[in-house]
């Protein structure tokens, strides 16, 4: 079994990051000292396996793990630039030249991983940042270079340091990253036998002048600060993923939504445009996702995609249309919706190295996010169009079941889209709608959709819904939220799933008759179960916008 020593750093506010020396860029950042430890024995096996990777050996993933507190520093810690970091007992240790090596070695592994995630980056990409406070990946890039020789001239004074670090700020960004880093290896590799033994109290370029450096330190520092902000720039373009996806989520929801309240002989006789019904624009959709999800997979394998659809589109969207002309709208959104699933699983799925990599094809750059902005825009264009469209028929009461159903899954995978821009950390205390969390929007979701149920079930009976009206929607609402403050997200989030699909449920065992039947209502003289469907899938919408808008702040 192995055995690790940890030392911990904690700062004021109990923010925590432990250190496994033994295991050179072995280490966690955490809200807590025991959640560090908690995660401490996972990054030690992540640590093996990224050795295995490059390969060096290391014990096999399932070997347990012994890890010993053996050392704690309270108001240490490189907690933010500038930070002061603690000197642990083994980082006074005299570092010879082969462990110098071993260092370099996996600082080289280090920039590999570095590059492949961040080194072929689009422009847009690269400046994007998680808030206005935030660095830009570009910034945290640029950051990891700098901090690298700060970290050299805690060893070797500033007469002594390379004169290229002179004019570096002026270099292009990989430029600079390559310069700096091939001259702090010669720095290191230079030091004598003296100075990878000798303590340092730099007094220069720095607020903490006490703060003690040994070459041994300023290793650890190096390979565990590069990988830390690999993990930064993986959770900044993670979420870059996820907000591209709530885009196109938003875009699908929204097109489907503006064809409710149309009758099914409207929807697939009536033209549109040129000689397109509404149900041929859903069959071009489908045939240019299941495209696009054929290509990137293609791209991802290093295959040449076959671009050949973009150069002639009217002929295939042309023979898309034809291939579908006698299938039931049932039949369209059912393809519509299984390959639109199937695409955006596989775009969750792929890593962030292949999601965001430029690829030069045909004389262009082409990227995943730049499709997902295309075919977001596509569809926005396609709804536009519908509106305009659908103004010219006139609204109906009600609309194929098939439809509505459609919508609502589409509403739904809106809403989930823009709940996974909310980190699981921060669930139950980022405000994403005035004051309230995204546990406080799903509870109140879920209250209004039992409310809904229970009239829907009444009408399901035959009977009009015998629920109360709400004469004050506001103080409703709070007093609903009120009663929740307590409950754990893990019941929040069952009730908001199992209400959802009791209502998707019972729409199911509904006949098209059934949900165009007409009662006396509840805030008007009459209603249709259709209409209260349709407020399920409005109050989705509503409150995934507000999720957008309050992660896009």
């Amino acid at each position: 079994m192995p055995g690790y020593r940890v030392y911990l750093e904690i700062a004021a506010d109990g923010r925590t990051m432990a250190h496994v020396p033994e295991l050179p860029g072995c280490m966690v950042l955490a809200s807590n000292r025991d959640a560090a430890l908690q995660q401490l024995p996972q990054a030690v096996r992540e640590c093996w396996a990224w050795l295995r990777r490059h390969g060096e050996p290391a014990p096999p993933e399932e070997e347990e793990i012994a890890l010993e507190v053996a050392g704690e520093s309270v108001g240490y810690g490189p907690f933010a630039s500038g930070d002061a970091a603690a000197l642990f007992p083994p980082d006074e240790l005299a570092v010879t030249p082969e462990e110098v090596e071993l260092y370099l070695r996996r600082m080289a592994y280090s920039r590999e991983d570095l590059l492949s995630l961040a080194g072929d980056l689009p422009e847009e990409t690269l400046d994007f940042r998680l808030s206005s406070q935030a660095r830009s990946v570009r910034e945290i890039l640029r950051h990891i270079g700098r901090a690298e020789t700060w970290y050299v001239s805690r060893l070797i004074p500033p007469e002594r340091l390379p004169e290229e670090w002179d004019h570096a700020e002026e270099l292009p960004l990989y430029e600079f990253l390559a310069m700096e880093r091939r001259t702090a290896v010669a720095c290191l590799r230079g030091l004598s036998e003296r100075e990878r033994a000798e303590v340092y109290h730099p007094s220069y370029w720095t607020q903490h002048p006490e703060e003690p450096w040994t070459a041994r330190k300023v290793l650890r520092r190096f390979l565990e600060h590069e990988r830390e902000h690999t993990v930064e720039i993986r959770s900044v373009l993670g979420f870059r993923r996820r907000q591209f996806l709530a885009q196109l989520a938003a875009a699908r929801a929204g097109l489907l939504a503006s064809l409710l309240h149309l009758d099914e002989e409207t929807l697939l006789r009536s033209i549109v445009s040129g000689e397109w019904t509404a149900r041929d624009i859903l069959v071009h959709l489908i045939g240019w996702d299941a495209w696009a999800l054929e290509q990137m997979r293609r791209m991802v394998l290093g295959e040449v995609p076959d671009l050949s659809p973009v150069a002639d589109q009217d002929a295939c969207n042309a023979a898309v249309v034809a291939a579908w002309r006698d299938r039931t709208l049932e039949d369209v959104l059912s393809e519509l919706h299984r390959v639109r699933a199937v695409w955006v699983q596989w775009m969750g799925e792929v890593p962030e190295e292949a999601f965001f990599r430029r690829r030069p094809i045909g004389g262009e750059d082409w990227h995943f996010p730049g499709w997902i902005e295309v075919f977001t825009r596509h569809e926005q264009i396609h709804t536009g169009e519908l509106a305009d469209w659908k103004k010219s028929q006139g609204e109906t009461a009600t609309g194929p079941k098939a439809l509505l159903a459609a919508a609502l899954v589409a509403a739904r995978a809106e809403l989930l889209a823009a709940a996974e821009l909310v980190s699981p950390e921060e669930r139950t205390t980022r405000p994403v709608c005035g004051v309230w969390t995204l546990k406080d929007v799903f509870g109140h979701i879920a209250d209004w959709e039992a409310y809904l149920l229970f009239g829907l079930q009444d009408m399901a009976a035959g009977r009009a819904p015998q629920v109360e009206d709400v004469p004050d929607l506001e103080a409703w609402n709070q007093a609903h939220a009120r009663a929740r403050r307590d409950q754990p997200w893990e019941a929040v989030w069952s009730d908001f799933q199992s209400v959802h699909q009791a209502l998707m449920e019972l729409l199911g065992q509904m006949e098209q008759g059934e949900i165009e039947r007409t009662f006396p209502g509840v805030w008007e003289a009459q209603t249709r179960p259709y209409a209260w469907f349709a407020l399920v899938l409005e109050h989705d919408r509503e409150h995934a916008a507000d999720v957008r808008r309050a992660l896009s702040a």
